[in-house]
């Protein structure tokens, strides 16, 4: 046989094989896909397509719904728990690592006393050392150190500041809200607030001949107090301390405000 001829009967063999290949892939394709899930298919993409009309009429309904956007507040006046103290010691010297080492020697034995007290936070309010001017020229070093004691307010807490009081200067006083309590009111006025929220949006509605309201949007905030700046107290100095007996520190613990917001928009419905 000539080899032309075996070529071309070659080549007929491979594009009958290829034949059967895409038709045996086609027939595999249509038994994969019966005909119940593809009648499915398209009764779901008719429904699709039906309904598009419909929430396209639902939008441009809400759009021209009259909106009503509005805010309601409930709130609270709590009794602040938490008192924070701050006290310090200050020296001059002519060298600064003198002065450094006595303001260390007053921190340190409070600051372990404190520590080891579970009900007290306790922390560093500032260290520093500057120089002291006359005349344009430094005749000496002052050097400052500070801690701060927090707790709840009680009897004992006053006793115990009164007597370090002896050791150290008292700078200031404040009291504030733990975040503890703040959080915990905040819960107990959201009904209150979204309750509120309801009944200015029921009148308001009435108000402007509506004959009810659904809600669009909400969002609720709590406007909790700030930490107060601690109030500024006359310092006593440790000499002057030293020859009277402990003395209770004075306190009374105020009151704050919690606040809790509801802001959201409505719609009025004829």
């Amino acid at each position: 046989m000539p080899a032309s001829d075996s070529r071309s009967a070659t080549r007929a063999g491979a594009l009958r094989a290829a034949f059967a290949f895409t038709a045996a892939i086609t027939a595999a394709l249509c038994v994969a896909t019966p005909p119940a899930a593809t009648a499915q298919a398209q009764r779901t993409a008719q429904e699709q397509r039906a309904g598009e009309p419909q929430r396209a009429g639902e939008y441009r309904r809400a759009a021209r719904t009259p909106q009503l956007s509005l805010s309601a507040s409930a709130y609270r006046d709590v009794v602040q728990d938490r008192v924070t103290v701050t006290l310090y010691a200050e020296r001059e010297s002519p060298q600064p690592a003198a002065g450094q080492a006595q303001v260390s020697e007053l921190l340190g034995p409070v600051l372990e006393r404190l520590k080891a007290r579970s009900e007290l936070q306790v922390q560093s309010s500032g260290y520093r050392t500057d120089p002291v001017w006359q005349q344009s020229r430094i005749v000496g070093w002052r050097t400052r150190g500070a801690i701060q004691v927090s707790a709840r307010p009680s009897d004992e807490f006053n006793r115990l500041i009164g007597e370090l009081a002896t050791k150290l200067n008292l700078e200031s006083v404040g009291y504030w809200l733990s975040r503890d309590a703040q959080l915990a009111t905040e819960r107990e006025l959201i009904a209150e607030a979204v309750s509120a929220f309801r009944a200015k949006a029921d009148a308001a509605t009435k108000a402007l001949d509506f004959r009810s309201f659904a809600v669009r949007q909400v969002a609720v905030d709590g406007g909790g107090p700030a930490h107060p700046v601690p109030v500024p107290k006359m310092a006593m100095s440790r000499a002057g301390a030293a020859e009277a007996a402990p003395v209770p520190l004075p306190g009374a613990e105020g009151r704050t405000t919690v606040t809790v917001t509801v802001t959201g928009t409505v719609a009025l419905e004829p």
